[in-house]
């Protein structure tokens, strides 16, 4: 069960490295496909994953999808920047770049972002 979020990541990521400047869509486009066949493999005759799979794969598809729209923000900053003569514009709340295949992986895999979700308010 665990080559179904490798294989969501290594998807996105290679849609990120691929087409940046469009990497927000497309990443919309193939995790929720791949969680559409995720979630009808028992009707393919696959073993039918389990509820922490299943739970992991949902976070995954979010969490994949929002780098990827982070990614894109990322490359039409670049280019407002390029267009604009280098003039530095404010960056503030971007990544500060691409993120490498061992990034991606590490975020995705972060016990933290995938299991627990964000931290609440404070007591």
């Amino acid at each position: 069960h665990t080559l179904h979020s490798l294989i969501t990541i290594l998807g996105t990521w290679a849609l990120i490295q691929a087409q940046p400047c469009s990497c927000h869509a497309l990443a919309l486009a193939w995790t929720f496909s791949y969680l559409l066949f995720f979630r009808a493999l028992s009707l393919l005759g696959l073993p039918t994953p389990t509820p922490f799979t299943n739970a992991v794969q949902l976070l995954l598809t979010l969490k994949l999808v929002s780098l990827a729209s982070e990614v894109q923000d990322l490359h039409l900053a670049q280019r407002k920047e390029m267009a604009s003569g280098f003039s530095k514009g404010s960056t503030l709340g971007l990544l500060p770049d691409v993120p490498s295949l061992m990034e991606t992986l590490s975020y995705s895999y972060c016990y933290v972002g995938i299991m627990t979700g964000a931290p609440g308010p404070c007591c």
